[in-house]
């Protein structure tokens, strides 16, 4: 049975019919190549020839004229004319094989492109259209872009999830491969966040809607496909307007060529134009026009498939030359996991009384710390807060009734006149006196250790945590440069400084306060799992939080970035060689022709290793 909807059915038919019939087009024009040695009468030859290089050639053929009337040059323009050119000189096998080597390029790297772009596209390829809404004990089967959030749904066993959204009753396991690359199973309870496009696997669940379609995870990464796909770096804007002037230059070069050695005597006419012919197809920049951007977009592609999104081409070539790496520390190299280690009396409170005012202040947060928290407290009953305030890099501010309470780091007691000795506690102080401390402890995967330590750049750690806390993690990670108790602008001033030495910097972070820096860095990379504001602000999301990924990726784009300039160079070099033969006569039209498309086939194969 079809998992296709109706739309992707119709486009899978048609494609289907579309290969068919070019099959059938190309066995026909080569049918008639054939056949054409066959024939003894010149006009009938000149005639299945001339219908040969149509069949093969038509859209391209086509498209150059139109390029021609509208005095736009691109390589289907240069082929036309040589094409034209040849096929008027008599060359008619040679206009046949130009045109058939260059459709097979294109076939090529057509190919190439829809591998790649499947790579993007397999993330979000299987979204839900519709909802189960729970309403008045019934089911209304609704559209994703109707349901609003807040309303509750029912998510069967099999079914997609369609929107991000909070269990409130069953238990299930599920599979997040489509969204995030984790091929784990995942179990999920009440209580447990899911976000649209993974796959309920074996339990019925109801859960609430938390985000509308448009704010939705799959929505949002379907929108960073279209701008991974639109944002070219400089390497493919460079090609792009090379190709302009380059295309029109070699035409005017052509031509003069055929009236200069014309009318100094030097070459006959017809010679003069068959070998501006060869200048013509050999110099045809197909081979950079489609190795380079291929290579960039298979970058993306690939990326996508091993977990990382990059937000377009341009930001590729930034990631290859960077030699400084800087974490986050909660939530990039640790899980975002916490347990509360201990908690410190230290005033009349007792134990229980410190942890609910910390639990009522930290209910209203989003750091990793408050689900650490409100996971010891259960469903005990909170105090209400009043003028709750959370200060980037310090801690939180609330009333409690009536009472001022603070709960962070040293450096926010300083900031309120409160002395503190200790600088890797969580204090709780209210009215201007200290009652008590929590202390932490954090989950840190051996895996994720491993996959710092293959990262052979410079790496430094940026934390508002407390010098203590982050040497003791950095040497867990072997991190030797550490820069703790930083406020959000004081890490962005750290980039600048260090991009100021002419270094190129990768910025990895998950948190509000982590966006400054991010916008910062030369490349930026926000976990997936991170904040909606980090997401928003980096060049690429990790979409399956996981380190690993980052160290693949940074290979990656130094491999691009040498197949590139491989590509530039392998290309120019033939290229120079077949039109200094050319231009004394030392080279045929067929090696004019692998010049241009076998250098394009070569090149596009080449770009295409980048897909394995």
């Amino acid at each position: 049975m079809s998992n296709c909807s109706g739309k992707e059915c119709q486009n899978e038919e048609k494609h289907i019919k579309g290969n068919k019939a070019n099959i059938i087009i190309f066995a026909c024009a080569f049918a008639f190549f054939i056949f054409s040695f066959l024939i003894q009468n010149e006009i009938i030859r000149i005639i299945t020839f001339g219908i040969s290089v149509v069949l093969v050639g038509h859209e391209t053929i086509f498209e150059g004229i139109k390029n021609i009337l509208k005095l736009d040059f691109d390589e289907k323009t240069l082929l036309t004319i040589a094409v034209t050119a040849a096929f008027i000189l008599g060359q008619y096998p040679e206009a046949f094989l130009v045109l058939l080597l260059f459709e097979l390029g294109e076939l090529l790297e057509d190919k190439a492109k829809e591998k790649s772009q499947n790579n993007i596209e397999g993330i979000v390829s299987l979204k839900a259209n519709t909802a189960n809404i729970e309403k008045n004990k019934t089911i209304v089967v609704k559209e994703c872009k109707d349901v609003k959030v807040g309303e509750k749904i029912l998510i069967k066993p099999g079914e997609r999830v369609p929107l991000d959204c909070t269990i409130i009753s069953g238990e299930t396991e599920i599979d997040a491969s489509a969204i995030t690359g984790e091929s784990k199973k995942i179990y999920k309870t009440e209580g447990d966040s899911l976000l649209s496009g993974s796959v309920n696997l074996t339990g019925a669940i109801h859960a609430k809607v938390e985000k509308d379609l448009e704010h939705s995870f799959a929505s949002e990464v379907v929108e960073l496909v279209q701008q991974a796909t639109e944002n070219k770096g400089e390497s493919e804007k460079f090609i792009t307007r090379f190709s302009k002037i380059y295309t029109p230059s070699i035409i005017a070069i052509s031509v003069l060529f055929v009236v200069i050695t014309v009318l100094s005597g030097t070459l006959e006419i017809q010679e003069a134009i068959k070998r501006s012919l060869i200048f013509l197809v050999a110099s045809c920049p197909c081979s950079l026009v489609i190795s380079v951007p291929l290579a960039f977009f298979a970058c993306v592609g690939s990326s996508a498939k091993k977990g990382m999104l990059i937000k377009g081409t341009k930001h590729i070539e930034k990631l290859s030359n960077a030699n400084i790496i800087a974490f986050d520390k909660t939530g990039t190299l640790t899980t975002g996991n916490m347990e509360i280690d201990k908690i410190e009396k230290l005033g009349k409170k007792n134990e229980n009384e410190i942890l609910k005012i910390a639990a009522s202040l930290e209910k209203m947060s989003t750091h990793p710390i408050a689900k650490s928290i409100m996971n010891k407290v259960e469903k005990q009953k909170l105090y209400d807060v009043k003028d709750f305030k959370e200060i980037a890099g310090h801690g939180i501010y609330g009333k409690i009734d009536g009472k001022e309470v603070l709960m962070g780091n040293a450096k926010l007691l300083k900031k309120y006149n409160i002395e503190c000795k200790d600088d890797e506690k969580i204090y709780i102080a209210m009215q201007g006196k200290i009652i008590g401390a929590i202390i932490l402890k954090e989950e840190v995967l051996k895996e994720n250790i491993k996959a710092v330590n293959e990262i052979n750049l410079r790496k430094i750690m940026l934390t508002g945590d407390s010098g203590a806390q982050a040497k003791n993690m950095a040497r867990k990670y072997k991190i030797k440069e550490v820069h703790s108790s930083l406020l959000p602008d004081q890490k962005q001033q750290i980039i600048k400084d260090l991009k100021e030495e002419k270094n190129v910097v990768i910025c990895v972070g998950d948190g509000i306060n982590d966006a400054p820096v991010l916008a910062e860095a030369d490349f930026s990379i926000s976990m997936g799992m991170g904040s909606e504001i980090a997401n928003a602000t980096s060049d690429a999301i990790l979409i399956n939080n996981k380190i690993k990924t980052i160290p693949e990726v940074i290979n990656l784009s130094k491999k691009t970035m040498r197949i590139v300039k491989t590509n530039i160079a392998f290309s120019i070099a033939v290229k120079l060689i077949v039109l200094g033969l050319g231009a004394i006569g030392m080279a045929p039209i067929w090696l004019a022709v692998l010049a241009d498309t076998g250098v394009t086939f070569l090149t596009v194969l080449n770009s295409s290793r980048l897909m394995k």
